[in-house]
């Protein structure tokens, strides 16, 4: 089974009620936790940020700002579309479905503003980068240096609430994989193995801490186009390569088949380099810890029932000389 058939089925677990419910019960508190920190710690935040810019030359800044901002309006624009389309149209579009599907046109509403909205910026590109830059060029640095530092602030308050649900996540992931293995593997069970959870927990660490080293040396690149987008999706697909599998299998796996799995590192790879993506798309964020772990859930189960069905047959040609030589 290929990595889209994992892909196509993780996502119809995404589209669950159960799944959203979990979803939305562990963002929802950590949301308002981190509005509140940020309002506490925004005036030292914003410090912090504008000695960042500092490092990068104001025409950098001038030049490249522009493609900062026009991402921040991006995800206003997706956010402030869904919510006046659903507040218009919500009776229209889901009166009459059945629960299940109120999901499925969620997501597919928030999939179709996240693609109008960047063809949009695509087309007319040129010009938001033209006036955004004249716009930039008009006001004095101290002015440019403190929106954009506004900016990089939200950014760091939006990776500390995304690095915390995937925390929670971990945490309690037993439930959720328990659910999984109910629906599709009802033979398997969901108990610690033998991979300690000393390491375990250790990766998860030492993954976290790194991740919060490479974001803030990243941090300088984001007013470089295109390379601030692949180096923050980078990061993101790093954490979860690692932490995420052995999250899963910590639960599913023996220490050998969680060393043998982990020789497929083409797979970690592909899987966590998708589950970073929805990273970049308002609302579908919070659904990313799921998502690698339901994603890895897959997989995992799979190359299991793979490895008991292949197993190494007896040499029959020997057993039948043994007879007969009984």
């Amino acid at each position: 089974m290929k990595i889209n058939t994992y892909i196509v089925r993780t996502i119809r677990d995404m589209l669950s009620l159960s799944t959203i419910k979990l979803a939305l019960m562990t963002a929802v508190p950590l949301f308002f936790i981190w509005v509140g920190i940020g309002w506490l710690l925004w005036e030292p935040l914003v410090n912090f940020t504008t000695q960042i810019i500092t490092w990068v030359p104001f025409s950098i800044v001038r030049a490249n700002g522009a493609f900062v901002i026009t991402f921040m309006l991006w995800f206003i624009a997706v956010l402030v579309s869904y919510a006046i389309f659903i507040g218009l149209f919500s009776a229209f579009i889901l009166g009459g479905k059945k629960e299940s599907r109120f999901e499925a046109i969620n997501f597919t509403l928030i999939f179709i503003f996240s693609i109008f909205w960047a063809g949009v910026i695509m087309i007319f590109w040129p010009d938001i980068n033209y006036q955004i830059q004249r716009f930039l060029t008009i006001l004095p640095f101290d002015t440019v240096a403190k929106g954009i530092a506004w900016i990089l602030a939200f950014y760091i308050l939006y990776n500390l609430f995304l690095i915390t649900e995937y925390f929670v996540v971990f945490l309690f992931r037993e439930p959720f994989l328990k659910a999984l293995a109910e629906k599709y593997a009802g033979e398997l069970d969901i108990t610690p193995r033998d991979i300690s959870g000393a390491r375990t927990y250790y990766t998860l660490y030492k993954d976290i801490f790194w991740f919060f080293i490479a974001s803030i040396l990243i941090l300088p690149i984001l007013f470089i186009p295109i390379a601030n987008f692949l180096a923050v999706w980078f990061v993101w697909a790093w954490l979860y390569k690692e932490s995420a599998f052995i999250g899963v299998c910590s639960l599913l796996c023996t220490k050998e088949e969680y060393m043998r799995l982990k020789e497929h590192k083409a797979y970690l790879v592909v899987a966590s380099l998708s589950a970073a993506l929805l990273n970049f798309i308002p609302i579908i964020n919070v659904f990313t810890p799921f998502f690698i772990m339901d994603l890895y859930f897959h997989w995992v189960v799979e190359m299991k029932k793979e490895s008991k069905t292949i197993q190494p047959q007896p040499d029959l040609e020997a057993n039948e000389e043994e007879t007969q030589e009984s």
